[in-house]
């Protein structure tokens, strides 16, 4: 096995060799050079046109579903309209429909006979699903469900693909049958003329308008209001509940199915934003690989990339973007086989990824841009772009702070009924309970003892008990936890992801595998030091210890610097994906930067003259006015 296969899994790395060799056999046609100089209904115009070139390509070539994402994110370096199909509804339909359903419904949606989108958030609700106002009565008399919008906060809001391209949504509504109301359930609405494109009856849609930092530009995100809106009772999907024609109501028989549209999307999160994150830290280090800074030898300034300041800032950030790739996969698939019986274990796996993911993600991102200097914010560089998609992540699917509540609540209610062991997830509340592991300190022998697996699990699982004791502690005082708790899912999320590298560690290539052990160690020991403050007030690290990982921690770091180079070759980007000015083949940062400037339409400054000419002569016209005055 290579690396490339390694990292991207070789069902994966097949089908995007499959898909560059179409791409270059059967070129794109819509061409965007410069997409920072377009407005965005024009840059949102050139997106969907590539967005159906390449949905012809799939029927041509006889894609799946998953080929067309994949082909979306290499020629499209923001966030496709019809992804929503593909990516959210068409999930859906597989996961939450009957099988009569899915018999019906699915090949319209694969075929792109109908477009689909995912219609959960509410203007004044989005984490809070409890919240959702908006309501699916059933009317026994004509067999209908009518979806209606009580309240100007039930308007559907941040709805990918519903503003301008959706025909159908896939709506969670408050369900009402004989005025009991029996929570949130998924109702498919049509809301679109499949002929003429029309808004149908009873339905008001808003493209939802312009977000900060141009975030989303290419996503037609939409505003739905329901006007007591009739769709027959069998668009109910019943894979889980169902609703008989008398009005009988079938519950399921596991309460945490609610969890499986969550938990869909949001396994879809690390691998996407790992691969995101891979792309910015790739450019920075194509930079810092180019750009000399200071310290001159040999009449030759030091290469950036070989600064401590730039390397201990980088390497870790590349290390965790591998990890988000490797671990998303692997819980990508564990949804694709999804079992009711763990949905508690993987709802509490992918929220802690979720948080960690998004934390890391958008924070390694700016670092890439940092590491470049002031020439990383120029848009030719791609990292603000690559920021600005990212950075709403922290709060979309979920806010980041609110989501910890739920890995806390989870540790509250299986540390009361001592029944963590039915949540893997939850493993450290076992050490929790031991009051004498929780005593004993840490004890490593040499700096060498950091780089055994054992300690490096006791000390993230510690860590994860510690933050877990004190949670319980201020829960049981009454304290409001919402703040402090964000830290324990942190460091749940952290040990959830170094137990799955570790279990990772045994796939790798042989010829690698010393390259991907210090991988995990670098991201084992920064994740340590970055959060030493847990372990304050216990005797578990002392000062010999943290002198050890330190030295531990920098020894990995040069050694990672011999593996670096193989893991971007690995990884493979394209000149398409980057799109950045510090990763052409054809021309060095300096080079590209210079001709982004000779481009410039600013450069041709004759539409402005006038204006700056009279600037020049406006102190003729007040000349001795102040004196008059």
């Amino acid at each position: 096995m290579s690396l490339a296969s390694y990292i991207w899994g070789e069902a994966e790395l097949d089908r995007r060799q499959e898909i560059l060799k179409a791409l270059s056999q059967f070129p794109i046609k819509t061409v965007c050079r410069n997409p920072y100089r377009l407005s965005r209904k024009e840059l949102w115009t050139v997106r969907i046109q590539q967005n159906i070139e390449l949905l012809e390509l799939k029927m041509r070539l006889g894609w799946t579903a998953q080929h067309y994402l994949d082909a979306l994110r290499i020629v499209c370096p923001d966030v496709a309209s019809l992804s929503a199909n593909y990516r959210i509804f068409l999930k859906n339909l597989h996961a939450q429909m009957s099988d009569e359903q899915r018999a019906y419904w699915i090949p319209r949606a694969e075929n792109s006979e109908i477009t689909g989108c995912y219609a959960q958030t509410e203007l004044g609700h989005g984490s809070n699903l409890k919240g959702i106002e908006t309501t699916a009565t059933f009317d026994p008399t004509t067999d209908d469900i009518v979806l209606n919008s009580p309240t100007l906060s039930s308007h559907k809001y941040w709805i990918g693909g519903l503003g301008v391209v959706a025909t159908h949504a896939l709506v969670i509504a408050r369900l009402i049958v004989a005025g009991k109301e029996l929570g949130n359930h998924v109702f498919l609405v049509q809301i679109r003329d499949l002929e003429t494109h029309d808004l149908l009856p009873n339905v008001q849609v808003y493209e939802q308008g312009e977000k900060s930092l141009g975030t989303f530009a290419t996503m037609d995100n939409g505003v739905m209001k329901f006007s007591h809106k009739r769709i027959p009772r069998a668009q109910m999907l019943a894979r889980y509940a169902s609703l008989d024609r008398d009005g009988t109501y079938h519950k399921s028989e596991n309460k945490k199915h609610a969890y499986t549209s969550m938990v869909i999307i949001r396994s879809l999160m690390s691998q996407e934003i790992g691969l995101d994150v891979a792309k910015a830290i790739v450019i920075a280090l194509e930079y810092t690989t180019f750009r000399r800074q200071f310290n001159g030898k040999d009449g030759k300034e030091t290469r950036v990339i070989e600064y401590a300041s730039v390397q201990n800032r980088l390497y870790p950030a590349l290390c965790r973007a591998i990890a988000m790739v490797l671990v998303g996969r692997e819980i990508k698939e564990q949804v694709e086989n999804l079992r009711v019986d763990r949905l508690e274990n993987l709802h509490l796996q992918t929220v802690g990824l979720k948080i960690w993911a998004t934390e890391h993600g958008v924070r390694d991102v700016e670092v890439a841009r940092l590491s470049c200097g002031g020439h990383g914010n120029m848009a030719a560089a791609g990292l603000g772009s690559i920021y600005a998609q990212l950075s709403p992540a922290r709060t979309y699917e979920g806010d980041n702070y609110v989501l910890s509540q739920q890995i806390g609540n989870a540790v509250i209610k299986h540390w009361k009924r001592n029944a963590q062991m039915t949540v893997p997830a939850l493993s450290y509340l076992t050490l929790l309970r031991d009051s004498q592991r929780m005593s004993q300190r840490l004890g490593v022998g040499t700096a060498d003892s950091f780089l055994a697996p054992e300690t490096q699990e006791q000390i993230l699982e510690y860590r994860a008990a510690i933050l877990a004791r004190r949670h319980i502690l201020d829960t049981e005082q009454g304290k409001d936890t919402s703040y402090d708790v964000f830290q324990l899912a942190m460091s749940h999320a952290d040990l959830t992801y170094w137990r799955s590298l570790q279990n990772k560690l045994c796939e790798a290539p042989r010829e690698h595998e010393t390259a991907i052990k210090t991988l995990v160690d670098v991201f084992a020991l920064t994740s340590i030091l970055e959060s030493l403050g847990a372990f304050a007030g216990t005797n578990y690290l002392a000062q010999e210890d943290i002198s050890s990982l330190r030295d531990t921690h920098r020894s990995c770091i040069a050694s990672f610097s011999n593996h670096v180079q193989s893991i971007v070759d690995a990884l493979g980007f394209t000149e398409i994906e980057l799109n950045s000015a510090f990763a052409r083949e054809s021309q060095t940062p300096y080079e590209a930067l210079v001709e982004t400037a000779r481009q410039s339409e600013m450069t041709d400054n004759r539409f402005v003259r006038p204006t700056i000419l009279q600037a020049r002569k406006l102190w003729k016209k007040y000349q001795g006015s102040a004196s008059k005055l």
